[in-house]
């Protein structure tokens, strides 16, 4: 099986995502996630951060982490595909691979 390409990367498309996409928020975790069902046959997935969030090497590991549970996620996820954006606002937060994965089943599911 190849692999997909599951990263946003169309600004047309982040904007109608921000804009037309449902809203959670997580306030214990200062995250919040605008979800939107798209017109594919795969879920695809946007990390960023707010200005706030400092060093490069951490938001590269928050990224890499969400993006890894998400790829393991994908099969509780058959049949719906969904653009998701996560917007992390706060630095001093260990995020943990087990703690993300943990967050990313609940979402799959709610989703």
């Amino acid at each position: 099986m190849r692999k997909r390409n599951i990263s946003l990367k169309s600004k047309v498309e982040i904007q109608k995502i921000f804009k037309e996409g449902n809203l959670i928020r997580f306030s214990n975790l200062n995250l919040k996630m605008f979800c939107k069902s798209n017109h594919l046959i795969y879920s695809r997935l946007l990390v960023t951060f707010s200005k706030g969030f400092r060093g490069a090497v951490k938001r590269n590991r928050v990224r890499r982490l969400f993006k890894e549970a998400f790829r393991k996620r994908l099969e509780l996820s058959e049949g719906r595909a969904v653009d998701i954006i996560f917007v992390i606002s706060y630095n001093r937060l260990n995020f943990t691979y087990f703690g993300i994965e943990s967050l990313m089943k609940s979402l799959v599911l709610m989703v």
